[in-house]
Protein backbone atom coordinates (compact mmCIF):
# COMPACT_ATOMS: atom_id res chain seq x y z
CA UNK A 1 0.00 0.00 0.00
CA UNK A 2 1.33 3.32 -0.86
CA UNK A 3 2.82 5.28 1.88
CA UNK A 4 0.54 8.89 1.81
CA UNK A 5 -2.45 6.15 2.23
CA UNK A 6 -2.55 7.27 5.95
CA UNK A 7 -3.24 10.24 5.95
CA UNK A 8 -6.50 9.45 3.91
CA UNK A 9 -7.27 6.73 6.69
CA UNK A 10 -6.70 9.19 9.32
CA UNK A 11 -9.10 11.46 7.83
CA UNK A 12 -11.90 8.85 7.04
CA UNK A 13 -11.32 7.90 10.96
CA UNK A 14 -11.44 11.99 11.88
CA UNK A 15 -14.64 12.19 9.39
CA UNK A 16 -16.43 9.30 11.36
CA UNK A 17 -15.38 11.37 14.62
CA UNK A 18 -17.11 15.07 13.29
CA UNK A 19 -20.24 12.70 12.86
CA UNK A 20 -20.75 11.32 15.99
CA UNK A 21 -18.95 13.59 18.12
CA UNK A 22 -21.67 15.69 19.85
CA UNK A 23 -24.01 12.69 20.32
CA UNK A 24 -23.33 11.79 23.67
CA UNK A 25 -22.64 8.56 24.62
CA UNK A 26 -25.44 7.60 27.47
CA UNK A 27 -28.01 8.40 24.58
CA UNK A 28 -26.58 6.76 21.95
CA UNK A 29 -27.74 3.43 22.33
CA UNK A 30 -31.45 5.19 21.30
CA UNK A 31 -30.17 7.25 18.14
CA UNK A 32 -31.42 6.08 14.73
CA UNK A 33 -30.28 3.10 13.39
CA UNK A 34 -29.69 5.11 9.96
CA UNK A 35 -27.43 7.76 11.91
CA UNK A 36 -25.27 5.07 12.69
CA UNK A 37 -25.09 2.39 10.50
CA UNK A 38 -23.25 3.58 7.61
CA UNK A 39 -20.30 4.94 10.05
CA UNK A 40 -20.06 1.51 11.19
CA UNK A 41 -19.77 -0.11 7.87
CA UNK A 42 -17.42 2.86 6.68
CA UNK A 43 -15.88 0.90 9.74
CA UNK A 44 -15.84 -2.09 8.49
CA UNK A 45 -14.33 -1.39 5.28
CA UNK A 46 -11.89 0.68 6.87
CA UNK A 47 -10.55 -2.57 9.31
CA UNK A 48 -10.37 -5.06 6.33
CA UNK A 49 -7.98 -3.21 4.41
CA UNK A 50 -4.81 -4.29 4.85
CA UNK A 51 -2.16 -1.98 6.68
CA UNK A 52 0.94 -2.62 8.37
CA UNK A 53 0.80 -3.02 12.07
CA UNK A 54 3.46 -0.76 13.20
CA UNK A 55 1.42 2.57 11.34
CA UNK A 56 -1.78 1.86 12.83
CA UNK A 57 0.18 1.90 16.06
CA UNK A 58 1.24 4.78 15.30
CA UNK A 59 -2.13 6.30 14.95
CA UNK A 60 -3.31 4.39 17.97
CA UNK A 61 -0.40 5.61 20.30
CA UNK A 62 -0.95 9.23 18.85
CA UNK A 63 -2.08 11.71 22.08
CA UNK A 64 -4.83 13.28 19.98
CA UNK A 65 -6.17 10.66 18.37
CA UNK A 66 -7.22 9.15 21.66
CA UNK A 67 -10.32 11.32 21.91
CA UNK A 68 -11.24 9.85 18.73
CA UNK A 69 -10.57 5.89 19.27
CA UNK A 70 -12.62 6.50 22.60
CA UNK A 71 -15.59 7.76 20.44
CA UNK A 72 -15.87 5.52 17.50
CA UNK A 73 -14.83 2.57 19.53
CA UNK A 74 -18.10 3.72 21.80
CA UNK A 75 -20.31 3.91 18.94
CA UNK A 76 -19.34 0.59 16.89
CA UNK A 77 -19.84 -1.63 20.35
CA UNK A 78 -23.37 0.43 20.50
CA UNK A 79 -24.15 -0.09 17.21
CA UNK A 80 -22.68 -3.86 17.36
CA UNK A 81 -25.44 -4.44 20.74
CA UNK A 82 -27.74 -3.06 18.66
CA UNK A 83 -27.71 -5.85 16.05
CA UNK A 84 -27.46 -8.12 18.31
CA UNK A 85 -30.49 -7.30 20.40
CA UNK A 86 -32.52 -6.83 17.31
CA UNK A 87 -31.35 -10.10 15.55
CA UNK A 88 -32.23 -12.20 19.20
CA UNK A 89 -35.50 -10.86 19.17
CA UNK A 90 -36.18 -11.83 15.48
CA UNK A 91 -34.24 -15.49 16.80
CA UNK A 92 -36.88 -16.08 19.45
CA UNK A 93 -40.11 -15.16 16.83
CA UNK A 94 -39.15 -16.98 14.25
CA UNK A 95 -40.74 -19.91 12.95
CA UNK A 96 -36.79 -21.79 11.83
CA UNK A 97 -34.78 -20.58 14.47
CA UNK A 98 -31.73 -22.06 13.68
CA UNK A 99 -31.83 -20.28 10.16
CA UNK A 100 -32.42 -17.38 11.38
CA UNK A 101 -29.11 -17.71 13.51
CA UNK A 102 -27.27 -18.76 10.88
CA UNK A 103 -28.57 -15.88 8.78
CA UNK A 104 -26.91 -13.34 11.47
CA UNK A 105 -24.40 -11.44 9.76
CA UNK A 106 -21.34 -12.25 11.56
CA UNK A 107 -22.15 -15.97 12.25
CA UNK A 108 -19.24 -17.63 9.86
CA UNK A 109 -16.77 -15.43 12.23
CA UNK A 110 -18.54 -16.76 15.41
CA UNK A 111 -18.21 -20.66 14.13
CA UNK A 112 -14.58 -19.99 13.71
CA UNK A 113 -13.93 -18.21 16.77
CA UNK A 114 -15.71 -21.66 18.55
CA UNK A 115 -12.61 -23.58 16.09
CA UNK A 116 -10.33 -21.17 17.81
CA UNK A 117 -11.47 -21.55 21.62
CA UNK A 118 -11.69 -25.19 21.28
CA UNK A 119 -8.40 -25.69 19.94
CA UNK A 120 -6.37 -23.07 22.21
CA UNK A 121 -8.86 -24.50 25.20
CA UNK A 122 -7.63 -28.31 24.32
CA UNK A 123 -11.63 -28.85 24.43
CA UNK A 124 -13.57 -32.08 24.65
CA UNK A 125 -16.54 -33.35 24.14
CA UNK A 126 -18.84 -32.70 27.83
CA UNK A 127 -16.59 -30.13 29.15
CA UNK A 128 -17.62 -27.19 30.67
CA UNK A 129 -16.70 -23.44 29.66
CA UNK A 130 -17.52 -20.27 30.88
CA UNK A 131 -18.39 -17.37 29.31
CA UNK A 132 -18.20 -13.73 31.73
CA UNK A 133 -20.05 -11.22 29.63
CA UNK A 134 -22.17 -13.31 27.34
CA UNK A 135 -24.43 -10.35 26.43
CA UNK A 136 -27.91 -10.76 24.64
CA UNK A 137 -26.94 -12.78 21.94
CA UNK A 138 -24.41 -15.55 23.33
CA UNK A 139 -23.29 -16.78 19.79
CA UNK A 140 -19.84 -17.85 21.18
CA UNK A 141 -21.84 -20.85 23.75
CA UNK A 142 -24.54 -21.92 20.89
CA UNK A 143 -21.51 -22.03 18.35
CA UNK A 144 -19.20 -24.08 21.26
CA UNK A 145 -22.12 -26.16 21.92
CA UNK A 146 -23.73 -26.91 19.05
CA UNK A 147 -20.29 -27.64 17.03
CA UNK A 148 -18.50 -29.56 19.46
CA UNK A 149 -20.98 -30.80 22.19
CA UNK A 150 -19.05 -28.55 25.46
CA UNK A 151 -21.50 -27.15 27.75
CA UNK A 152 -21.83 -23.74 28.57
CA UNK A 153 -22.66 -21.10 31.15
CA UNK A 154 -23.15 -17.61 30.54
CA UNK A 155 -22.60 -15.07 33.18
CA UNK A 156 -24.28 -11.55 32.05
CA UNK A 157 -24.56 -8.19 34.28
CA UNK A 158 -27.81 -6.54 32.48
CA UNK A 159 -31.42 -8.68 33.88
CA UNK A 160 -32.43 -7.63 30.43
CA UNK A 161 -29.80 -9.03 28.35
CA UNK A 162 -29.62 -12.64 30.38
CA UNK A 163 -33.45 -12.87 29.92
CA UNK A 164 -33.43 -12.58 26.21
CA UNK A 165 -30.40 -14.96 25.88
CA UNK A 166 -32.21 -17.60 27.96
CA UNK A 167 -35.22 -16.84 25.65
CA UNK A 168 -32.96 -17.88 22.73
CA UNK A 169 -31.37 -21.01 24.73
CA UNK A 170 -34.40 -22.33 25.07
CA UNK A 171 -36.15 -21.61 21.67
CA UNK A 172 -32.75 -23.49 20.29
CA UNK A 173 -33.45 -26.37 22.47
CA UNK A 174 -29.95 -26.09 24.13
CA UNK A 175 -31.63 -25.62 27.80
CA UNK A 176 -29.56 -29.07 28.28
CA UNK A 177 -26.17 -27.78 27.52
CA UNK A 178 -26.38 -23.74 28.16
CA UNK A 179 -27.28 -22.26 31.03
CA UNK A 180 -27.19 -18.21 31.83
CA UNK A 181 -26.77 -16.52 35.04
CA UNK A 182 -27.34 -13.08 35.82
CA UNK A 183 -24.15 -11.67 37.44
CA UNK A 184 -20.93 -10.43 37.06
CA UNK A 185 -17.30 -11.56 38.11
CA UNK A 186 -17.50 -11.57 41.34
CA UNK A 187 -19.82 -15.01 40.98
CA UNK A 188 -16.53 -16.98 40.03
CA UNK A 189 -15.74 -19.36 40.99
CA UNK A 190 -18.65 -21.00 40.54
CA UNK A 191 -19.29 -24.82 42.33
CA UNK A 192 -19.33 -26.42 38.85
CA UNK A 193 -16.00 -26.95 37.27
CA UNK A 194 -14.90 -25.12 34.08
CA UNK A 195 -12.11 -26.37 31.81
CA UNK A 196 -12.31 -22.31 30.40
CA UNK A 197 -13.17 -19.66 30.88
CA UNK A 198 -13.92 -17.10 28.23
CA UNK A 199 -13.93 -13.15 29.02
CA UNK A 200 -16.03 -11.55 26.69
CA UNK A 201 -14.84 -8.54 25.01
CA UNK A 202 -17.65 -6.44 26.33
CA UNK A 203 -17.18 -7.48 29.89
CA UNK A 204 -15.13 -4.89 32.12
CA UNK A 205 -13.41 -3.14 34.00
CA UNK A 206 -10.74 -5.97 32.61
CA UNK A 207 -7.88 -4.80 35.30
CA UNK A 208 -10.53 -5.41 37.73
CA UNK A 209 -11.80 -8.75 36.38
CA UNK A 210 -8.72 -10.42 36.41
CA UNK A 211 -7.39 -9.06 39.66
CA UNK A 212 -10.49 -11.07 41.15
CA UNK A 213 -9.83 -14.12 39.18
CA UNK A 214 -6.36 -14.01 39.97
CA UNK A 215 -7.04 -13.75 43.60
CA UNK A 216 -10.05 -16.50 43.42
CA UNK A 217 -9.55 -19.41 40.94
CA UNK A 218 -7.64 -22.48 41.73
CA UNK A 219 -4.18 -23.22 39.74
CA UNK A 220 -4.25 -24.77 36.72
CA UNK A 221 -7.47 -23.36 35.54
CA UNK A 222 -7.19 -21.99 31.45
CA UNK A 223 -8.73 -18.79 30.52
CA UNK A 224 -9.39 -16.64 27.33
CA UNK A 225 -9.50 -13.33 26.25
CA UNK A 226 -9.87 -11.84 22.58
CA UNK A 227 -8.30 -8.45 21.38
CA UNK A 228 -8.31 -6.71 17.84
CA UNK A 229 -4.36 -6.68 17.07
CA UNK A 230 -4.30 -6.53 13.28
CA UNK A 231 -4.24 -3.51 11.43
CA UNK A 232 -6.92 -1.07 12.09
CA UNK A 233 -8.74 -3.07 13.97
CA UNK A 234 -7.21 -2.00 17.06
CA UNK A 235 -8.36 1.09 16.26
CA UNK A 236 -11.62 -0.22 16.96
CA UNK A 237 -11.34 -1.20 20.75
CA UNK A 238 -10.19 0.93 23.18
CA UNK A 239 -10.67 -1.66 26.03
CA UNK A 240 -7.92 -4.09 25.02
CA UNK A 241 -5.03 -2.83 26.70
CA UNK A 242 -4.49 -3.46 30.22
CA UNK A 243 -2.63 -5.07 32.62
CA UNK A 244 -2.84 -9.04 33.51
CA UNK A 245 -1.51 -10.06 37.13
CA UNK A 246 1.43 -11.88 37.37
CA UNK A 247 -0.27 -15.43 38.49
CA UNK A 248 -1.35 -15.51 34.57
CA UNK A 249 0.57 -17.29 31.78
CA UNK A 250 -0.25 -16.14 28.25
CA UNK A 251 0.53 -20.13 26.87
CA UNK A 252 -0.92 -19.54 23.21
CA UNK A 253 -2.22 -16.80 21.01
CA UNK A 254 -4.16 -17.74 17.93
CA UNK A 255 -4.76 -14.77 15.54
CA UNK A 256 -7.18 -14.32 12.95
CA UNK A 257 -8.01 -15.65 9.52
CA UNK A 258 -10.86 -14.60 7.30
CA UNK A 259 -13.76 -13.68 8.14
CA UNK A 260 -12.40 -13.47 12.38
CA UNK A 261 -11.45 -10.56 13.38
CA UNK A 262 -9.93 -11.08 17.02
CA UNK A 263 -6.72 -12.69 17.88
CA UNK A 264 -7.60 -15.23 20.97
CA UNK A 265 -5.36 -15.22 23.90
CA UNK A 266 -4.98 -18.21 26.24
CA UNK A 267 -3.40 -18.04 29.78
CA UNK A 268 -3.18 -20.32 32.38
CA UNK A 269 -3.12 -19.40 36.19
CA UNK A 270 0.14 -20.80 38.08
Amino acid sequence: MKKNTMPSIKNEFMNIYSAIRNLPDDEMFNTPEAVLRPHFEKLNRLGAMDIDDNKAQDLLCSEDFKPIIKKISHMKRTYGLRMEIKSARSIILSPDPWKAIKDFTFFPNYIELAHMEYKGGNLKSEDRVLFLGSGPLPLSLICLCSQYNVKGIGIELIPEYAKLSTKIIKTLGLTEHIRIIQGNHFLLPLEQKCHLIMIGADAHPKNEIFTHLAGSLPEGIKISYRIYEKGLRRLMDDRSVFDLPHKFREYMRIRPKPPVNNTCVFLIKE
